[in-house]
C-alpha cells in the first residue's frame, strides 16, 4: 500500500494524504536544531549590526570633533596671518621711509664732503672785519650760512 492509497479500514478515506488544518506541523530534531541556528545567527547578526552602528557613530563623532578643532585652528591661523600681514606692511613702509631717509643723508654727506674738500683746497682771502671767518689765511666755516645749511 502506498502513502497515497486510501486505507481500507480508515474512516477518513477521502482525506488521506492531507493533514488536518488545526494540527501543528511535526517537528523533527533536525529542523528544531536548524531553527535554533537560524535564530542564533539572526540574534548574532542584529548584535553585529548594532555594534557596527555604534562604531560608525563613534567614528562620526570623532570626525565632527576633529572638524571643529581644525576649523578653530584654521580661524586662529587666519587671524594670526592677518596680524602678521598688517605688521609686514607696516614694517615695509617703515623700511622704505628709512631707505629714503638714508639716501637723502648719504647725498647730504656727499655734499658736505665735497664742500670740505673744496675748502681745504681753495685758500680764502683775508676778511677785514673782526667777526670774519678767516684765520691765518685759511677759511674757517664758523659763520658761513652756506656751510651751516649743508650741516643741518
Amino acid at each position: 500500500m502506498s502513502a497515497h492509497e486510501p486505507a481500507i479500514d480508515s474512516p477518513l478515506t477521502a482525506f488521506d494524504g492531507f493533514e488536518p488544518v488545526c494540527a501543528p506541523p511535526v517537528r523533527t530534531a533536525a529542523s528544531s536544531a536548524e531553527e535554533e541556528r537560524r535564530r542564533r545567527r539572526m540574534i548574532s547578526n542584529r548584535e553585529s549590526a548594532r555594534r557596527s552602528r555604534l562604531r560608525k557613530q563613534r567614528q562620526l563623532e570623532g570626525l565632527r570633533l576633529e572638524s571643529n578643532r581644525l576649523g578653530s585652528q584654521n580661524r586662529g591661523l587666519a587671524d594670526r596671518l592677518g596680524a602678521l600681514s598688517y605688521y609686514a606692511a607696516l614694517f615695509s613702509r617703515e623700511n622704505a621711509r628709512l631707505r629714503d631717509e638714508s639716501a637723502a643723508l648719504r647725498r647730504r654727506l656727499g655734499d658736505i664732503r665735497r664742500a670740505a674738500l673744496w675748502w681745504r683746497l681753495v685758500p680764502m682771502p683775508q676778511m677785514p672785519s673782526a667777526d670774519s671767518a678767516a684765520v691765518g689765511g685759511r677759511y674757517v666755516p664758523g659763520n658761513d650760512p652756506i656751510l651751516a645749511s649743508l650741516m643741518v
